[in-house]
């Protein structure tokens, strides 16, 4: 055991955007041009260290010729790989050791302990600046959501759609920054040994690109969950922007004042409702009645949908204090779960193909029928849309990880919660678990979760006793 990992017990964990750099085919040009390589590599730290310098960066690890630096601004580092890319190109090399530098930026939560940062975001930029070639710079999803609107003069923002990373679980969605001067040569990912792009030909038709087509959130809705969101909001904040829809706001109170939630005396305004039910449970509200409104489709059916994603958050809910964690939390988690599911819906024809896959004489599991139609996963598919609608980071991971709670990292236990109750909403509802999620599994996720077989029984018993009250909650937001 290492110096660094004898102190990460005292490591803290905070979000910056991480700019990993390095020099493309450094190691032959030191075995064969090594002079004019030693005076380049000095030219090469001087601007490297303007830049990073000039943008406010924190150079945390220098690795031969790579830079590890992060930043408390996604903007401050693109703009410092902007400067990066545009100082290098203009530069007179020496004529045998021109040099070209690859850079890779990513956003997320990350353990600093003794100076050093350590976790799964770490790794992520590290995969991605091994696919990345010199004189490109490539930024995920998490660090394009930032950036989108304040990006330097000049450039733009290159959607390359998803990227598999070796030993990573889930593809991550990448973008390239565009910038005056990049050689066209380098406008599209090279070939690599470790990475793959997506490119198989599925069944149906469905690109990365499809989800800047699909409808967004009605701006009360998303004006609303960030006044809910904001610590220092209060009741009447959340009412001044929901009353704005009348609509939405007939809606809300339906469902606030439906059997789901119990209350012997009518909830008469949306302050009251956020009073008496507390910021989550209205934001789950608030989410649901603004998404099915805008996921309505011709020809499918979502109630069965919104039935599921109910009962979940219910059966989240009531397991959560056996796993101390926080009830408002799982029920919101519980609802948004498979918000992945709603974007395939839209491609109708597409999804009713998966959807006879899973129901067919031989069922195979919604993940296997959406691979083999789409390339792509429902966890995979909300976890873009979930990041682009900036929802909160555990949200996030319950929508990634819930059938793999294993590669959710810190939230490894949330998403097996979620996991559990996806399962039981399943069993509960349709008389079966999915058949991808068999009996080991949901034991594996009852022992992760120092659960025992009483509770997943006492589980079950809750949702059939719920079900008419999770129709009625269904009932209001349509």
């Amino acid at each position: 055991m290492g110096p660094a990992e004898l102190t990460l017990g005292d490591a803290s964990l905070i979000t910056v955007t991480f700019l990993f750099t390095d020099i493309e085919g450094s190691t032959n040009l030191w075995e064969t041009e090594s002079e004019s390589m030693r005076i380049a590599l000095q030219r090469h730290n001087v601007l490297l260290s303007a830049a990073i310098e000039r943008h406010h960066g924190y150079v945390f690890k220098t690795v031969g010729d790579a830079f590890c630096v992060t930043f408390d601004d996604a903007a401050a580092a693109l703009r410092a790989a902007c400067q990066i890319q545009a100082s290098l190109a203009a530069e007179r090399w020496p004529a045998r050791a021109r040099l070209r530098v690859r850079a890779a930026l990513h956003t997320g939560p990350a353990y600093l302990s003794a100076g050093d940062y350590f976790g799964t975001t770490v790794n992520r930029c590290a995969r991605l600046l091994a696919v990345t070639l010199g004189g490109q710079t490539l930024l995920t999803s998490p660090t394009e959501a930032l950036v989108r609107d304040t990006l330097p003069s000049g450039t733009s923002l290159r959607d390359t759609g998803m990227l598999r990373l070796r030993d990573l679980p889930h593809p991550m969605h990448v973008f390239q920054l565009m910038h005056p001067g990049l050689p066209a040569s380098l406008c599209g990912l090279g070939e690599s040994a470790g990475g793959q792009k997506l490119t198989a030909e599925p069944m149906a038709r469905f690109r990365p690109v499809d989800l800047y087509e699909v409808p967004t959130l009605p701006a009360i809705v998303i004006q609303a969950l960030k006044v809910l969101q904001n610590p220092n909001s209060d009741a009447r904040a959340v009412e001044q922007v929901i009353v704005n829809d009348p609509a939405i706001s007939a809606k809300i109170l339906r469902v606030a004042n439906s059997a789901f939630f119990g209350f012997s005396r009518r909830v008469g305004t949306i302050s009251e409702a956020v009073r008496v039910l507390g910021f989550t449970n209205v934001q789950g509200m608030i989410f649901s009645v603004g998404a099915f409104d805008a996921f309505r489709t011709e020809r499918l059916n979502l109630t069965d949908f919104w039935k599921h994603s109910i009962a979940t958050a219910t059966a989240a809910r009531f397991l959560s204090p056996q796993v101390h964690c926080s009830a408002d939390e799982a029920f919101m988690a519980g609802i948004l779960h498979d918000i992945g599911k709603l974007i395939f819906a839209i491609q109708e024809e597409s999804y009713h193909q998966v959807l006879e896959l899973s129901h067919g004489e031989t069922p195979m599991g919604s993940l296997e029928a959406e691979q083999t139609l789409f390339e792509f996963t429902h966890p995979e598919v909300g976890e873009m849309i979930a990041e682009r609608w900036d929802l909160p980071a555990r949200y996030v991971a319950a929508i990634a990880h819930h059938h793999h709670p294993a590669a959710a990292g810190d939230e490894r236990l949330f998403c097996a919660l979620i996991g559990l109750a996806d399962q039981a909403a399943h069993a509960a509802l349709d008389g079966r678990i999915p058949p991808l999620q068999d009996d080991a599994e949901r034991d594996a996720l009852l022992e992760t979760l120092a659960l025992t077989p009483q509770h997943w029984d006492d589980c079950l018993q809750h949702l059939h006793e719920a079900q008419p009250n999770i129709e009625g909650f269904v009932g209001a937001i349509r």
